[in-house]
């Protein structure tokens, strides 16, 4: 029985989602929740699963399409044997064989298999889960790396095969492509299947620097020495080369002190253009949210507002704590969380920034779920800390931490990336002192946290004004103006920026 893959709706609001690329091809065979494409919408890159295990036997919808929720992208054929003969005997033209296969299904395996002399390679991946993924070709080179080391190594080889035979094929063209040693990987799948998280993590790890190396040079140990490739990196020392130049400087012996350093910037070559102007396509995220922005730049009418906010009781409660913390929870304690603390306990006196805008009504939400912006290599996630209001600030921290760490390596949860009732955007942590966030729509407001700066403040110390030094925190907000007004915006500022002046060194982080 064939089953049909849909696009999923990632998101609330998110009608439409880009094939980034496909993770299989027709005649491989998959089991429920292997990840079969990377779909792209304007909220998230993610990988999509499959919902049964079974044969692809259609791939409809090609990678970069853009197709509305709903839409058919693939086929998967559920009758285990049918599939599994039909799929090596003919990977190319699955869709044609399709028909026949079902009759072919009482047949054993072997016997569909043997006709095909060139696809033999295909059969075993068909064939039985355990055996299937033995036989493909590319996965003994990944072992064969790890044999030729001395003895001690090769002891490896024999779990490097069992864990290459629990990979599926998108997971085995993952490691292919890095080119890793699966004897390296630990298989965290059912039954020590490897998963594509499995590899990414390895990845992640440093693993990419020891691939080098164990091809040039098949020895899995010195992987981990793969900063041999790094001392490459001293290629920096043909800036040495220059140092010696100093030494014509004894010449002017008197000037050289002064005139050493600037005399090898000024003469250092600049490369002159060559050739026209290069032109970059846009990713998937990358088009999204230009189509996200222009939308709703255009149907929302913004406004903003700027407070500054004296955050010297923060600072100092911080600093207080930040060393025990540290030691006992293993990060630090970031200033995002002691904001987000702030605009939760204030946004229950202003329900109306809570809210979504519906076109004949405001939809006010109970539940408070507020976004955070992360910046990711290609561009822009905003995944969500459900009730947050219900957390304490350690709570909170540690959700901002995890949450970010996995918007990175593109390991959120559909559930973490939806549902946003009011986000917080930190622009300060690269050195904003001001900015204007576009509102994340269907949200009414964004608050946009900028630099905590020293500067030179007027404040009164027993009836009398003084100029001392505060750590200042400039914080702008920007509205829906169908649903906000100036004033509302401007009294949940004030509110906000009370909690925080007023912030008491005791508070608990727990």
């Amino acid at each position: 029985m064939a089953t049909t893959i849909k696009m999923p709706q990632l998101g609330e609001s998110v009608t439409e989602g880009t094939i980034e690329r496909w993770l299989v091809k027709e005649g491989d065979r998959v089991e429920q929740y292997d990840p079969l494409f990377e779909v792209v919408t304007d909220k998230v890159n993610a990988e999509v699963p499959a919902e049964v295990a079974g044969v692809v036997t259609r791939i409809i919808v090609g990678d970069g399409q853009t197709v509305k929720v709903g839409t058919p992208l693939a086929e998967i054929e559920t009758d285990g044997a049918a599939p599994a003969a039909e799929a090596p005997a003919a990977p190319v033209e699955a869709a044609a064989p399709a028909p026949a296969a079902p009759a072919e299904a009482a047949a054993p395996v072997p016997a569909s298999a043997a006709p095909p002399a060139p696809a033999p390679e295909p059969v075993p991946m068909a064939a039985p889960e355990p055996v299937a993924m033995a036989a493909p070709v590319p996965a003994p080179p990944m072992v064969e790396p790890a044999a030729p080391p001395p003895s001690a190594a090769q002891p490896a080889p024999a779990p490097a095969t069992d864990a290459s035979m629990r990979m599926t094929p998108a997971v085995r063209r993952l490691v292919r492509e890095n080119s890793l040693d699966v004897a390296k990987i630990q298989g965290s799948g059912a039954g020590g299947r490897i998963t594509r998280e499995d590899v990414l993590a390895f990845l992640e790890r440093g693993a990419p620097a020891a691939a080098a190396p164990a091809a040039a040079t098949p020895t899995p140990a010195p992987v981990v020495e793969a900063p041999t490739p790094q001392p490459a990196a001293p290629a920096p020392e043909p800036v040495a080369p220059p140092a010696p130049a100093p030494a014509p400087a004894p010449a002017a012996a008197p000037a050289a002190t002064v005139a050493a350093a600037p005399a090898y910037v000024a003469p250092a070559p600049v490369p002159a253009p060559v050739g026209g102007d290069v032109e970059v396509p846009l990713s998937q995220m990358r088009k999204g949210i230009a189509a996200k922005m222009t939308r709703v730049k255009q149907t929302v009418p913004h406004a903003y507002t700027v407070i500054e906010v004296d955050m010297h009781n923060v600072v100092r409660w911080r600093e207080t704590n930040q060393a025990a913390y540290k030691a006992r929870e293993g990060i630090g304690i970031s200033y995002v969380a002691a904001v987000i603390k702030a605009v939760t306990e204030t946004l229950r006196q202003h329900p109306t920034l809570n809210s979504q805008f519906a076109e004949d009504r405001i939809i006010l939400k109970q539940a408070m779920n507020i976004g955070i912006a992360v910046a990711v290599d290609n561009g822009l996630l905003v995944p969500v800390i459900a009730n947050a209001d219900q957390l304490s600030i350690s709570g909170v921290n540690h959700r901002i931490q995890d949450l970010a760490a996995r918007a990175r390596t593109n390991k959120l949860k559909l559930d973490e990336i939806q549902g946003g009732t009011f986000t917080v955007n930190n622009t300060g942590w690269f050195g904003s002192v001001s900015s204007m966030p576009i509102v994340n729509s269907p949200e009414v407001a964004i608050l946009s946290m900028e630099a905590i700066v020293k500067r030179p403040v007027v404040v009164t110390v027993e009836g009398e004004d003084v100029i001392t030094i505060r750590p200042m925190m400039n914080m702008t907000c920007s509205f829906d103006h169908r649903v906000l007004d100036g004033a509302q915006v401007g009294n949940f500022l004030a509110d906000v920026r009370k909690r925080l002046e007023g912030w008491d060194p005791a508070t608990p982080l727990g």
